[in-house]
């Protein structure tokens, strides 16, 4: 029986706690607001502690970030160092601390990313072992999905008054991560998977007509020419799709030798 401990209590951290397969137990949670969260686990998990973040690691074999960047650089390094697996949705945190970079390279069999939402991950990174010229996701929301993000704010930009799809930020995965840090993280996953959030170009379009998060990866190499779409419906987060839990599930299976 292999056991979890979830930073996070949210959209991703509630669809784990529902959908944890066989032979997985969630052992522990930490959330921001541990009242709320003793309140929701009476009912949908009692067996569940909730114990503060610096206690996690401590609470179980695996431990899953899914809180934000500011909650993965807190258990990150106290986890791996205790010998856990740690599971990292928020990918493009690794793009903000470097020291966190550092220790998915000390630690690269226990650090994990999962796919979230996008996929052809691994054909991108087997381009990577060759030359990839080039490397483009273009990613589609809807406007609910981007409300309350500062850095739209600072550029004049309503999302609530858009009528029409506006592209609202074109850049490298860096620049994308460090203004939509809750937002882009198939941006990092790509970038690191890749040639790096430098050389990684995004575009972030707010759609309207959509309900969907929406994207499309682009990669050119010397091994062929990947495209990939997807079409991700959203969790009861619109900013968040569900795929996102699910490929966790999915690594959890494999981690557990389940699949």
């Amino acid at each position: 029986m292999h056991t979890i401990a979830l930073a996070g209590l949210g959209a991703i951290g509630r669809s784990l706690l529902q959908d944890m397969p066989d032979g997985i137990r969630i052992s522990a949670v930490a959330a921001r607001n541990e009242e709320a969260a003793r309140a929701y686990l009476a009912t949908a998990a009692p067996s569940v502690a909730v114990v503060p973040l610096a206690q996690l690691a401590g609470q179980a074999d695996i431990v899953i970030e899914c809180a934000g960047p500011g909650v993965l650089e807190q258990i990150a390094a106290p986890a791996l160092h205790a010998g856990k697996h740690l599971v990292a949705m928020s990918a493009g945190a690794l793009l903000l601390a470097p020291g966190l970079l550092a220790l998915r390279e000390q630690y690269r069999h226990r650090f994990h990313l999962p796919s979230g939402a996008i996929g052809g991950l691994d054909a991108v990174a087997a381009m990577a072992e060759g030359e990839i010229r080039s490397a483009r996701l273009v990613t589609r929301k809807p406007p609910a999905a981007l409300r309350d993000v500062a850095w739209l704010d600072q550029q004049g930009i309503v999302v609530a008054q858009l009528r029409q799809p506006q592209r609202v930020f074109s850049g490298t995965a860096a620049e994308a991560v460090r203004h939509f840090p809750d937002n882009l993280n198939v941006a990092a996953a790509l970038s690191l998977a890749g040639i790096g959030p430098q050389r990684t170009r995004v575009e972030l379009w707010i759609d309207p007509g959509i309900s969907s998060n929406c994207h499309a990866i682009e990669v050119e190499s010397d091994s062929g020419r990947l495209q990939f779409t997807i079409q991700a419906q959203p969790s009861v987060n619109p900013g968040t799709s569900s795929l996102a839990a699910r490929s966790a599930l999915a690594l959890l299976r494999r981690l557990a030798g389940s699949r």
